[in-house]
């Protein structure tokens, strides 16, 4: 995954603010592949997907064609 040129090489948890929204009262996250992922009960909530989709997605251990269904599950 490619990080952002101000973000350090330890900054794997920091969320940038436009990628977090509310509509209808609940909470949703856009990602850089073009999904919009939600719906969450609060930002925090959120925000912890959002967390662990990024894990997902840098971790060695997955094939690049993994499903990311669990998102929402």
């Amino acid at each position: 995954m490619t990080r952002r040129q101000e973000d350090g090489p330890n900054s794997r948890s920091n969320f940038r603010t436009d990628r977090m929204f509310q509509s209808g009262g609940r909470w949703y996250f856009y990602t850089r592949e073009g999904t919009t992922e939600g719906p969450f009960e609060s930002q925090v909530d959120a925000q912890e997907r959002l967390s662990l989709y990024i894990d997902v997605l840098e971790s060695t251990l997955l094939s690049p064609d993994t499903e990311l269904s669990l998102m929402n599950g």
